[in-house]
């Protein structure tokens, strides 16, 4: 029997073995991927949804209504004490230093408000403690276990302010019986602070000739006159008030050497000098 041989036969055989591996194998590794991708797929959705455990939840749940019973005794514990007579406010104590505001009608206010040693409003009171005559200030504080320290800053007169209110240090408008010498104030409605600080200025500017200023004026159109406690009126009129005012007090010994200031009228609203009206003298 004679052999037949074909070029190339072997070669074929071979590479048609080799592509019906490769064929087989392909499935394989496509498998294997889809496995490892559901796998993961799995375990993301396992670690995103924990499993619930219901012991450590009914824990949880019993933890938090313990704390809320808790919360709700406290409260009602602290209520029933607020309301024991031993805490109502008994004892005021009033500190500052004093001398128009009556300490007995602070304290005897402080009584009359609502309240406790827990539930006292200190903001609402120093407010209601601020309208009696003479308080500026009202600062407030608890003393265990009924009382309350009241410390008043009082009102210090500068000025009359107009016909029927004085003027504080601070330029404030209050409402208070005074009887006792102050100089008056004119001016429009807010200038207090204005004219109290100017007021100043003008005493300290007048301190060379040892006069004081009487009474202060401002009008509408901010022009500003005084009034010397020796009768002696000075206009100052609105600019350059203070510069017009130290010339006139170097001026002010030659010029009433033997003249009397009462009722004379000094008008420095030129601005080269200034003029001087004296009252007529009827012989």
């Amino acid at each position: 029997m004679a052999a037949l041989t074909i070029p190339g036969w072997l070669g074929w055989g071979q590479r048609g073995k080799q592509g019906r591996d490769r064929r087989e194998q392909q499935p394989v590794r496509i498998n294997r991927r889809r496995g490892a991708s559901m796998g993961s797929r799995k375990r993301a959705e396992r670690e995103s949804h924990p499993l619930v455990n219901p012991r450590e939840t009914l824990i949880l749940v019993l933890r938090t209504v313990a704390a809320g019973l808790l919360v709700l005794m406290l409260a009602a514990l602290v209520g029933w004490a607020a309301s024991r007579p031993m805490f109502q406010i008994q004892r005021v104590v009033v500190s500052g230093d004093l001398q128009q505001v009556d300490r007995e009608l602070v304290a005897k206010r402080v009584r009359s408000l609502h309240g406790n040693f827990f539930n006292f409003d200190l903001r609402a009171a120093a407010s209601e403690l601020r309208t009696l005559p003479w308080v500026h200030a009202v600062s407030m504080r608890r003393l265990w276990p009924n009382g309350m320290e009241v410390e008043v800053e009082e009102n210090q007169p500068l000025a009359r302010w107009g016909d029927e209110r004085l003027l504080n240090a601070q330029g404030e408008p209050f409402a208070a019986d005074y009887s006792g010498a102050l100089p008056r104030f004119d001016g429009p409605v807010g200038s207090g602070a204005e004219m109290a600080r100017e007021f100043q200025k003008f005493n300290r500017e007048l301190t060379p000739i040892g006069r004081k200023v009487e009474a202060l004026g401002l009008s509408e159109r901010r022009a500003w006159t005084i009034h010397l406690d020796d009768g002696l009126t000075i206009a100052l009129g609105r600019d350059s008030i203070h510069d017009r005012l130290k010339k006139f007090v170097s001026a002010y010994p030659l010029l009433f050497k033997k003249e009397s200031t009462e009722g004379a009228l000094a008008d420095l609203r030129y601005a080269s000098g200034f003029t001087l009206r004296t009252p007529v003298t009827r012989r």
